[in-house]
């Protein structure tokens, strides 16, 4: 359900968002207040990553009613149904489901396309960063397909570290997902055995930093993790 945040306006240069006053214009002006209080509910869009529905009222009375997307783009409240409300970004937005498509199939279609699915999803994350801005759940996701590709190219140290990537992205937006990616990257990890590499113990001791920050339920994949370290040292 899409969040109501209320705006307050006073003719003096004064906003509320929800209740909280914010700093007063400092030309004292409705307007400027207006654009303060718009400023507020965008900010609070894009860390909800959701869009917010805007109950404004002006010092007359009047009210205002519209929507704030998590891109902080204001739009009319008729607009609601037609707005994303997937934080998380489980869904593959339309625009991007043909490429999203075309990265599956070259991973799926063997015979070397892995590295073609690859470069594709690197792209893909830099179109999405340059649209959304680096961190955005659809270049997090982006990231994950290319984990994948990675991987199904005999390379999962590079899939793991790149799932290590998108956990911290998650973590940093507070969302569930940092815990799907940090089992993918737990599960690559320990796939590594025949892909020596003077970097796994410095890799698994990253996974257990980012592990760590699971709290009690990950201390079983924790402590695999360290005995698996401990066991490479000796060798």
């Amino acid at each position: 359900m899409t969040q109501v945040v209320t705006i307050a306006l006073a003719a003096d240069g004064r906003s509320w968002v929800d209740g909280t006053e914010l700093k007063t214009a400092s030309d004292g002006t409705l307007a400027s207040a207006r654009a303060i209080a718009l400023e507020e509910v965008r900010r609070l869009a894009q860390k909800r990553r959701r869009p917010v529905r805007v109950d404004a009222t002006d010092p007359d009375g009047a009210r205002w009613l519209f929507l704030v997307d998590a891109d902080g783009q204001v739009h009319e409240p008729e607009a609601a149904p037609l707005l994303p409300d997937d934080p998380d970004a489980y869904e593959v937005p339309a625009e991007h489901r043909e490429a999203v498509a075309e990265v599956i199939a070259a991973i799926a279609g063997g015979q070397g396309r892995e590295h073609v699915a690859i470069k594709a999803a690197r792209q893909m994350e830099e179109d999405l960063a340059a649209r959304h801005g680096q961190g955005h759940p659809y270049v997090l996701r982006a990231l994950e397909l290319r984990a994948h590709a990675v991987y199904v190219c005999g390379m999962p140290s590079i899939g793991c570290e790149l799932y290590l990537d998108a956990a911290e992205g998650w973590r940093l937006l507070g969302s569930p997902a940092q815990r799907d990616a940090l089992q993918r990257a737990y599960a690559l990890w320990h796939r590594i055995d025949d892909e020596p590499s003077a970097g796994t113990v410095w890799l698994g001791q990253r996974l257990v930093d980012a592990l760590r920050q699971g709290g009690p339920q990950a201390q079983s994949a924790i402590r695999a993790v360290l005995a698996q370290i401990d066991r490479l040292r000796l060798e």
